[in-house]
């Protein structure tokens, strides 16, 4: 994808139609310009591109100066990007305080669906981000490596992080379990997927394919948090097991009880 189709796509998602965005872009390359000119070198039909240019001068993002005929100025893109910083602050304030004044069942919100896997590393980058005190993980490698920089965020912060994988995982961040299998081997016979949970409180779940339809949960509901959890829990003392290793430091981290130990609990059963 090329930088103008990137800044095309991004300005779409931020409410701009491709004329906006195309002509927001002539107009930095070629200033000032008139409706003409930016019609042509746009590939924009002149019977559109007056609408379009009274359209981004509404919104502050352009300014016509002069007369017969009018030329165009584009905010430069270092204003352009704090004036929507500034726009979007000040619309998150105003949708806060007006959904506090709502009451509403906060257990009517505990469970959501997460379609598409953009919207599943979106959805992983926000929660690491909340998290404050521990964070578990079941991961593959592509996963990791989108999400590597808000667990280090997190490490720095003093989150305490354990990662599982059956893939290849660098030990450098948290706790990490690895198998170390090579994932192009292991999507022979399984589909990747992925386990968080931030604080004991909140989990992401599902399957992480690279695909607009792909499937995963995010919830706070107790009972699903303590099943990843759990998981998570089986697949270190599998680990553990096959690789020879100790992995009951790690799992007693996890358990909401600290004082209990899983060899104690084994030899008892």
């Amino acid at each position: 994808m090329s930088a103008e189709q990137m800044i095309v796509e991004t300005l779409g998602d931020l409410g701009f139609s491709a004329n906006a965005a195309k002509t927001y872009i002539t107009l930095l390359r070629n200033n000032p310009a008139t409706g003409y000119e930016v019609s042509k070198r746009a590939g924009i039909p002149r019977s559109a591109i007056y609408t379009v240019l009274n359209h981004l001068e509404s919104m502050n993002i352009i300014n016509g100066v002069g007369e017969s005929p009018r030329r165009f100025i584009p905010l430069p893109p270092s204003t352009l990007l704090e004036h929507f910083s500034q726009l979007t602050s000040d619309r998150l304030d105003t949708l806060k305080t007006a959904l506090d004044s709502l009451e509403l069942k906060e257990e009517a919100f505990d469970f959501w669906h997460i379609t598409g896997y953009k919207d599943l590393i979106l959805r992983a980058r926000e929660t690491i981000n909340g998290s404050m005190e521990t964070l578990f993980l079941g991961i593959w490698r592509k996963e990791y490596d989108k999400l590597v920089q808000e667990i280090r965020d997190a490490v720095d912060r003093g989150v305490d992080i354990i990662i599982f994988s059956f893939c290849d995982i660098p030990p450098e961040l948290g706790s990490v379990i690895s198998y170390g299998i090579d994932e192009d081997e292991l999507l022979e016979i399984w589909n990747p997927k992925i386990i968080l949970v931030s604080d004991q409180k909140v989990t992401i779940m599902g399957r992480a394919i690279d695909h607009p339809n792909n499937k995963a949960i995010w919830t706070n509901n107790e009972a699903i948090t303590e099943i990843a959890r759990n998981h998570i829990v089986l697949d270190l003392t599998l680990a553990g097991q096959r690789m020879e290793i100790d992995v009951n430091p790690t799992v007693q981290r996890m358990m909401r009880r600290a004082d209990l130990h899983l060899d104690d609990l084994l030899s008892k059963a």
